[in-house]
């Protein structure tokens, strides 16, 4: 990101911010609260209220090529996720169901045959592996079958963190306050699985208010 400037009605919250991130590094985000962290990821994700509110000024670069997201469908597309500090789980649909929304794993029955791929339906115990191998990724125990509405927080942000990595081309991991709501032994389990991913590959960016955190995890910190 270079030369990142924002305003919202004439009030500046961001100007001329720059940085970079390496494949697999963690980068720490800290500043106090309206700072503009969350601006800047919301920038980076294509959330909507950035170009409602007269978009921004300054250039994002995916691996080189400079990219624009009007949308947060286009920066999943590029491999980007991102976990903000509100849930966006659905509360009566089971872990695999929110893991693998707008993903869903489909097969063909009788129906299709004769009516076409529209009628397809799911491949129930396909995804409930697929959920189960991104929460085993994470190394904490959650069944696949379980509604959002039953469980603890901490499982919520598990589910979360695990919808984003399922994805096939994830990237670059967004991570706002993940460990606001965790207890300090499922924080350190959140640690232990952000550095499991980053060994595969996915970059990290890590805004939090807890320092000990930003010390114990993050190659560099902005």
């Amino acid at each position: 990101m270079q030369g990142i400037t924002k305003e919202y009605f004439g009030n500046r919250v961001l100007t001329d911010v720059s940085l970079d991130l390496n494949r697999g590094e963690v980068l720490g985000l800290v500043g106090e609260n309206g700072a503009g962290k969350s601006t800047l990821m919301n920038i980076l994700f294509g959330m909507s209220v950035i170009a409602q509110t007269g978009g921004y000024a300054g250039k994002v670069y995916i691996d080189g090529k400079e990219v624009n997201f009007q949308n947060p469908f286009d920066a999943l597309k590029a491999g980007i996720g991102m976990v903000h500090q509100e849930f966006s789980l659905i509360p009566g649909f089971t872990a695999t169901e929110n893991i693998l929304l707008n993903g869903e794993i489909l097969h063909d029955n009788i129906v299709t045959k004769l009516f076409g791929p529209r009628l397809k339906t799911l491949d129930l115990p396909e995804m409930r592996a697929v959920a189960e191998k991104s929460i085993e990724l994470l190394g904490v125990e959650i069944s696949p079958d379980t509604l959002v509405a039953e469980m603890p927080v901490g499982h919520k942000q598990f589910t979360e963190l695990a919808r984003e990595i399922h994805r096939p081309n994830m990237k670059l991991l967004v991570l706002d306050e993940p460990t606001a709501v965790l207890t300090e032994s499922e924080a350190q389990v959140l640690l232990t699985s952000l550095r499991r991913l980053t060994a595969t590959g996915i970059a990290i960016i890590f805004i939090t208010h807890r320092l000990q955190e930003i010390l114990d995890i993050c190659d560099r910190i902005v």
